[in-house]
């Protein structure tokens, strides 16, 4: 049987448009690869856990405050010593949250749409930035505290003038280190919108 010109006319339509169909579906195809997904869901439990640390320690150094307030120094220092450990604790879970962000940027390409592969990535970059800056604050909360350590074992390095710099330190960074967490959420939210 042989196929007119008109014939051949349908038939080339239809492939053009089965084949727009099939671009258009792959074009805006989603998919986010499992590896994404899962170490996206660590990372949020391994940063509420670091958050968890740093408010703990935010906390105690309010009763460090109070102990030296009421000239117990003793029980001061035993507050310094455990936040001390504290701090190493925190650093361990950005160690784990730089490694799961790793994973995370490693199957960033893999995501379809194009859209939220540009979200994912500038999540994953967020939250490096995030960790740059926990670890900033991490090392002035470990000066804070050394320096403490200072003054309540009558150590002469003691400077008073550095406790009222390093708070100050803390308090701006603990402001950005908020402002990158909720500029990172949002980005997420976004990109929840976009392969949903």
């Amino acid at each position: 049987m042989k196929i007119g010109n008109a014939g051949k006319l349908v038939l080339g339509l239809l492939v053009v448009l089965l084949a727009g169909y099939a671009i258009h579906a792959w074009v805006n195809a989603t998919f986010v690869p499992t590896a994404f997904s899962d170490t996206r869901k660590q990372s949020a439990v391994i940063a509420a856990e670091v958050v968890l640390i740093l408010n703990e320690s935010f906390q105690n150094l309010g009763k460090i405050s109070e102990e030296d307030r009421n000239y117990n120094f003793r029980n001061a220092l035993d507050l310094v010593y455990t936040e001390l450990d504290r701090i190493k604790l925190a650093q361990e879970k950005a160690i784990m949250l730089s490694d799961t962000l790793n994973t995370m940027a490693r199957v960033v390409p893999d995501i379809m749409p194009v859209e939220a592969r540009n979200l994912a990535l500038t999540g994953v970059s967020k939250e490096v930035s995030l960790i740059s800056n926990l670890v900033i604050y991490n090392h002035t909360l470990n000066g804070l505290l050394e320096t403490l350590r200072y003054k309540f074992s009558g150590d002469i390095r003691y400077d008073a003038e550095d406790v009222q710099k390093l708070v100050y330190m803390l308090n701006q960074q603990g402001k950005e280190i908020n402002a990158i967490n909720d500029s990172f959420n949002e980005t997420m939210r976004e990109f929840d919108q976009v392969v949903k």
